[in-house]
Parts: C-alpha cells; sequence; structure tokens
C-alpha cells in the first residue's frame, strides 16, 4: 500500500510542476481571491504544492524559505515523502472526515500516542477540528467543573482563539471589537524579571475580590500572537500552587508550543505535569484536542459534536508523534533543541554585525522571535515585507514592542538556516536604507 501511495504522490508531484501560473494569472488570482474574501492576504503567497523541507514553491514557480510553517502547522516542513504517502493512504480508508459517534482506529491511534506524552495524571481526551474548539471544550470542561465558578483568569496579551468566548479571553481589544462581552474575565501581567512577584500579587488580589468566582486560569506558557514572552518553569510553578490551593483549574493551552519546545508539550519541558488539569493542543497535530485528568472528565454530551477531525489529519498526527519519538528530536539532547540552539548562535552573529537592527530575542526550541530595529509596528511589517520578496517567509507578534517571529520546520537543516539568515540579513539592511534606520 505504500509503495501504491509512493507512485501516487510522485505522480502529483509531476503533474503540479507543470500547472505553474504565469506572473499575470498569479496576480489575478490573488486580487480575485481578495474580492472574494472581502480583503487581500497578509502576504500575496499562494502555494503550489511541491515544496521540499522548509522551501515552499509558489504557485507561480518560485521557492521561498519558509520560517513561518503556516503559523505552525507545516512541523516537517513541506512536500515530506513519508506524511504525504501516510496521507494517501488515510485518504483512501472509509471517509474523509470522522465523528465522535463512529470514530474509526485513527482516532485511537491518536489519543493513544498523545496520551503517551501526558505524564501520569492526565489520562482522556477528546479530538476535534481546530486549536479554538479544542480551547472550547477546555473552557466548558472546566466551567462544569467548577460551576457554579464562572470566571477566568488570563495572562494580558495572552491569545487564546477566535470563538466569541475565546475572543474575550484573548486580550486583544481589535480581536473582539463589537463583541457582547460578558464580564467574566480578569487578568494578571505575564513574568516581569524587573518585578517577579507582580504576578502572583495580582492573582491574590483578585482571589479575594472574585473569591468563589474565579473557576480556573489559562496558561500560555510562551505566548505567541502576544509576542514569544518566556517565563522560568518557577513562575509558574508558584501560580499553579497558588490556584491549586486556591481550588483553580490549571489549563495549559498548548495549541501553538505543542511539539516545539523540546517535548511534545512545553509543561513537560518545564517541568509542571503535577500540576496541570487540563491541557490543549493543536497546529502541528493537524487536528486538535483536549486532554484532561479523570477528575475533570466531563458529563456527556458536553464536548460532542459531530467531527472529530479528518481521517487523515488523524493519521498524520499520529505519524509525526511517531518520527519524534523515533527520530531523536525529543529531550534536551534532541533535534529541537539542538534547532533553537544553532537558531540562537546566528542570531548573536547577526547581531554583532547589525546591533542596532538586530534587538532581543525570545522563544525556546522551534520557536523563535527577536525585535528588530525600534520594534515598531512599521519597522516589524518593513521587515516581513522585505524578507519576503528576498525569498524568506517570516511573521509578526506582539506589540509595544512587536517582534519577527519564526516557528521553524523541526526538520529544517543548516543549510537552509544559513540561507534563511543571509536572506534576513539583507532585508534588514534594505529596510535600515530605505528608512533610514541605524542598522
Amino acid at each position: 500500500m505504500r509503495a501504491a501511495a509512493q507512485v501516487l504522490v510522485e505522480a502529483v508531484r509531476e503533474a503540479l510542476g507543470e500547472r505553474e501560473l504565469t506572473p499575470k494569472s498569479y496576480d489575478r488570482l490573488l486580487r480575485e481571491l481578495g474580492r472574494l474574501r472581502g480583503r487581500p492576504l497578509g502576504l500575496p503567497l499562494l502555494a503550489g504544492g511541491t515544496g521540499r523541507g522548509a522551501r515552499v514553491r509558489l504557485a507561480d514557480g518560485r521557492t521561498i524559505l519558509d520560517f513561518v510553517s503556516g503559523i505552525g502547522t507545516y512541523l516537517f516542513g513541506h512536500g515530506d515523502a513519508d506524511l504525504l504517502e501516510t496521507a494517501v493512504v488515510a485518504a483512501a480508508g472509509d471517509s474523509v472526515y470522522q465523528g465522535h459517534l463512529m470514530p474509526g482506529t485513527e482516532y485511537v491511534g491518536l489519543l493513544k500516542a498523545l496520551l503517551r506524552h501526558t505524564g501520569p495524571k492526565i489520562k482522556h481526551g477528546w479530538l476535534s477540528i481546530s486549536g479554538a474548539i479544542a480551547n472550547e471544550n477546555a473552557l466548558k470542561i472546566v466551567l462544569q467543573r467548577k460551576s457554579p465558578a464562572d470566571t477566568i483568569v488570563a495572562f494580558e496579551r495572552n491569545f487564546a482563539g477566535r470563538t466569541l468566548a475565546l475572543a474575550e479571553i484573548t486580550d486583544k481589544g481589535a480581536y473582539r471589537e463589537g463583541l457582547p462581552l460578558s464580564g467574566r474575565v480578569v487578568y494578571v501581567p505575564f513574568y516581569d524579571p524587573d518585578q517577579p512577584h507582580r504576578t502572583l500579587a495580582t492573582l491574590d488580589a483578585h482571589l479575594e475580590r472574585y473569591k468563589g468566582h474565579l473557576a480556573g486560569m489559562i496558561f500560555e506558557l510562551i505566548q505567541g500572537e502576544g509576542g514569544y514572552h518566556t517565563a522560568p518553569p518557577e513562575f509558574f510553578r508558584a501560580l499553579m500552587q497558588r490556584c491549586r490551593d486556591a481550588g483553580l483549574a490549571v489549563w495549559v493551552d498548548e495549541v501553538q508550543t505543542f511539539a516545539r519546545t523540546g517535548e511534545l508539550f512545553a509543561f513537560r519541558t518545564l517541568g509542571l505535569e503535577e500540576y496541570v488539569d487540563v491541557v490543549t493542543c493543536g497546529k502541528a497535530l493537524q487536528g486538535s484536542a483536549v486532554l484532561f485528568t479523570p477528575v475533570y472528565n466531563p458529563k456527556p454530551g458536553l464536548i460532542a459534536g459531530t467531527y472529530a477531525g479528518s481521517t487523515v489529519g488523524m493519521a498524520v498526527g499520529t505519524r509525526i508523534i511517531e518520527r519524534l519519538e523515533a527520530e531523536g528530536y525529543l529531550g534536551p539532547e534532541g533535534r529541537i533543541a539542538v534547532l533553537g540552539e544553532r537558531f540562537g548562535r546566528r542570531l548573536d552573529a547577526l547581531r554583532k554585525r547589525l546591533p542596532r537592527a538586530v534587538g532581543p530575542h525570545s522563544g525556546m526550541g522551534a520557536m523563535q522571535a527577536f525585535i528588530p530595529f525600534d520594534g515598531s509596528p512599521e519597522a516589524v511589517q518593513s521587515t516581513v515585507k522585505a524578507a519576503f520578496e528576498e525569498g524568506l517567509l517570516v511573521w509578526s507578534a506582539g506589540s509595544a514592542p512587536a517582534k519577527i517571529r519564526m516557528l521553524l520546520p523541526v526538520n529544517t537543516t543548516d543549510e537552509e538556516l544559513e540561507s534563511g539568515f543571509t536572506i534576513l540579513e539583507k532585508a534588514l539592511r534594505r529596510v535600515a536604507e530605505e528608512y533610514g534606520l541605524p542598522c
């Protein structure tokens, strides 16, 4: 079966290579898409489907380096033969999508693979399609278990998702403009090394003021959309212990950090498994899941729904976990940790050449970010645009300061990393020259 899948994958590659758009056709399709969506794409980017590793081929035949991975979905980059063959085999099965009423064997395999990595406390899980649905399910689980408590504690600058409830938890006004708000979210500041105890003091104040109303706290261990902010384990440990003492659920959002920090889950990278009640994951999983302890096993009907995810997504997600386990990606000396170290060394070298253009960097493993120039939105967007035009895809995150963020494919090679930094340096020098910025 795998041999037949390999033949099909190669035939499709060849056919796609013969369907390149002319520059005029490419531009026309981009304009049409903008009209259909009601707004243009953030970058003039249409994939052609024949990428290799960290390089993606666009529909007009151009090849660029992709250091964003679809905001985290392409964990092994583009055109990975093993994952494509896995997808082909799964696609030839009984159905495209699976439901919770009658799931297939792929559902079982993916849940077992996930629960191998959650530690001894978390024993159950439900699959879903998107990270937002996983977080919605987590929210319902927490509120049901802690009823009548009805309020969630969240970090400032967090991103939880784009449903109505999650848009309120997310600390970004533009994402909930015009939406009705329930007022059932309170915020605490994220880690500040200059004021390390401020967050715990704020949480204590909320616990006193909203006594009996706080159901749980959502932890984004590396803030993604908010700017790739990180914190030491002891910061989270103190907060989680206070939540436990006060009877609040500890809910960890790993939709973006999943499989990027050195372990499958960042809470295990940071040694926090004893505190976690509910955890969500997505993006690199090719679907999503909410995983929970027996105490938080919800009542029947709370988190059902028609679709559990696609058959292909479940099969590929399971295969991704198997490869992370088998090919040396996990652990403090694993390939993901090594990739983060190599990225850091190259960024340090670039900062020596461009000290005013490359500011502080943050992140872990295959999640990395840095502040370009003064960290203004204009500087960041100009760098993103210049990098794309030079052949490198990066993206933005955060505000005051804004950052360039990268979600690297975990199998990014040294050659791809070196080429990416060469392009990045060229883009930074170009922005400095065009806007008269010191570099």
